[in-house]
């Protein structure tokens, strides 16, 4: 990492007034490694990165160059137009989860279904002693995520006739 970064991350975690043991806290790893962090000695990961650009309400862009990132903006889009782009950048949340309809079919789109497919697997090794075909059932994963949204979109089409 070079100085300038390690610079900027102590000017940030000064400015908003936390101490070494209360950013790393936050983070959830030691107050070594955000001091080593701050001497250029070592480099936060990509995960680390994410969690300090959330707490200081910034980019991940400006922790590592200093300059705001730019906005592109078409030349004949009109200021409305640039301003909600900004806005849509400066609320989005990294932890937000999409909104599923309650019905019953969203209860299937959030079903643990690699779960049941472990399960599923351990039943037929255990019970039927069928380790090597049992496997198989992993590869119904893909299928299942992939055919409920399908559903799903098809549903919220015919809810709108």
């Amino acid at each position: 990492m070079n100085i300038q970064t390690a610079n900027r991350l102590a000017q940030l975690r000064k400015d908003h007034n936390l101490s070494q043991e209360e950013l790393a806290a936050k983070i959830g790893v030691s107050r070594q490694a955000i001091s080593n962090w701050e001497r250029g000695e070592a480099s936060p990961d990509t995960d680390n990165l994410i969690l300090l650009a959330n707490i200081y309400g910034i980019t991940i862009d400006e922790i590592l160059t200093g300059n705001p990132p730019k906005v592109d903006t078409m030349p004949d889009a009109s200021p409305s137009q640039s301003s909600t782009h900004e806005q849509g950048r400066d609320s989005y949340q990294f932890n937000q989860m999409p909104s599923h309809p309650s019905n019953s079919r969203s209860f299937w789109i959030g079903f643990p279904y690699p779960v049941l497919c472990v399960i599923i697997y351990l039943i037929l090794g255990f019970c039927f002693d069928a380790w090597h075909p049992a496997w198989l059932v992993f590869l119904t994963i893909p299928i299942f995520y992939w055919l409920f949204p399908h559903f799903k979109n098809r549903d919220e089409k015919y809810k709108d006739e």
